[in-house]
């Protein structure tokens, strides 16, 4: 089973919300959750983070970070 884990500081960032919940929706096969942190606080301040199997995937925007979890997933 694939693991989609994103970091509960990111979330703040605009869209983010919306994201996990795209991901919900569109990956249920996947065990999505939501992580006090995951250890990638340089990136995470910077863009939108997630960690899809336990390998960093990031985003200029959300739509960047779907499409890149997306790839992975499938």
């Amino acid at each position: 089973m694939n693991v989609l884990q994103f970091c509960e500081n990111n979330l703040k960032n605009e869209g983010m919300e919306e994201l996990v919940e795209k991901c919900r929706a569109g990956f249920k096969t996947a065990e999505i959750s939501i992580e006090p942190c995951l250890g990638e606080c340089g990136d995470c301040a910077e863009m939108y983070i997630a960690k899809v199997n336990d390998q960093l995937v990031t985003g200029d925007t959300t739509h960047d970070l779907f499409e890149e979890t997306k790839n992975l997933l499938d």
